[in-house]
């Protein structure tokens, strides 16, 4: 079979991860895999037919832009990791739904056009996709809540940890633990770091420190993300991978403090690397991370108070994670509706 995917998103927080785990676990020679995106990204995956495209997929010209003719001529179906299906295509599309958050959460969005925007094209998604992979049990029930009509085509494929999170981690067993919290991901309005840096100026021990990594340009968040404002607060921007891990692994605790999210993928990453997770009490933690050692908070003060606490050890998690949460079970998942 002849299978295109749209990997313009390797690269773009959360869903390039997701894209990125799904190429890594591929059999390049059980299907024809025509990859399209940034060339220099993708060169690893040199047994694959690659098409050069950088346009941004979230972008009017990338709705356009795309190789439609020879995808359509060439290519028996499309992967698209997320629900942007690109005008023209003609072939069987398989999406990845990550979430609703955009028709949940309407501060999301850049007004009532921006809105009709987002909602037209999330159920262009549902109504054109074969089928859809929802990353939770969570989006699965958003997406039948919102688009009844389609919910049929949706199924559970929860995300995964990466190969490089996993060779890091054979490389770097343990590392000493400082007196850090550390936040993971944009500064999207949606992931509570209002929340965060209110729990921490009420924080009284002065050797705490808290580290804010990832992008922090270009969204609402009604944040003044003045250095100066935040004593004993870093933010590092954004971060090669291997840094990440080490800055997570050092880690007292990983804060996700996020008010809505379809997965949330640092927390897994957290755990696997022996560092205890504390989250907000929103619906899709509990799916994720139930029965796993993660602590949730329920408001500022009491946040504030757990950041406080020692933390637990908790390594020796690997094996039972990858058991759940691994990318060659979402490729194996994904390929699998594809051939139905």
């Amino acid at each position: 079979m002849k299978i295109a995917i749209d990997c313009r998103y390797i690269g773009k927080s959360g869903i390039g991860r997701v894209c990125e785990g799904l190429l890594d676990h591929l059999d390049y020679e059980k299907n024809v895999y025509y990859l399209i995106g940034d060339i220099d990204k993708l060169q690893k995956y040199n047994k694959a037919i690659l098409i050069a495209d950088n346009t941004n997929p979230f972008s009017k010209k990338g709705l356009f832009h795309l190789q439609k003719k020879r995808i359509n001529r060439e290519c028996d179906c499309m992967i698209i990791p997320n629900f942007i299906i690109p005008f023209g295509i003609k072939i069987p599309v398989h999406s990845v739904m990550h979430d609703l958050i955009f028709l949940d959460v309407k501060e999301t969005v850049n007004g009532k056009i921006d809105y009709k925007i987002k909602k037209y094209l999330l159920k262009r998604a549902m109504k054109k996709s074969k089928s859809i992979a929802c990353v939770s049990n969570f989006t699965k029930s958003r997406c039948e809540y919102h688009f009844k009509k389609y919910a049929h085509k949706c199924y559970v494929n929860y995300n995964g940890l990466s190969k490089e999170i996993i060779e890091y981690q054979k490389n770097h067993p343990t590392e000493q633990k400082e007196n850090t919290a550390v936040y993971v991901g944009n500064i999207k309005r949606h992931k509570g770091l209002k929340t965060l840096l209110n729990a921490f100026s009420e924080v009284e021990d002065p050797t705490l420190k808290l580290k804010i990594i990832g992008e922090r340009e270009g969204f609402i968040t009604g944040l003044n993300l003045n250095e100066n404002k935040y004593p004993n607060v870093e933010f590092t921007g954004r971060i090669d991978n291997n840094s990440l891990f080490s800055e997570i692994q050092k880690a007292k605790y990983l804060v996700q403090p996020s008010i809505y999210e379809g997965f949330g993928l640092p927390p897994l990453e957290a755990l696997y690397l022996g560092t205890q997770p504390i989250l907000s009490n929103i619906e899709v933690f509990k799916e994720i991370y139930e029965g796993f050692p993660v602590i949730i908070f329920y408001n500022v003060k009491d946040l504030s108070e757990k950041l406080q606490r020692n933390s637990q050890n908790i390594n020796g998690l690997c094996e039972r994670l990858l058991q759940k949460y691994n990318f060659q079970k979402f490729a194996d998942k994904l390929l699998e509706m594809v051939n139905y």
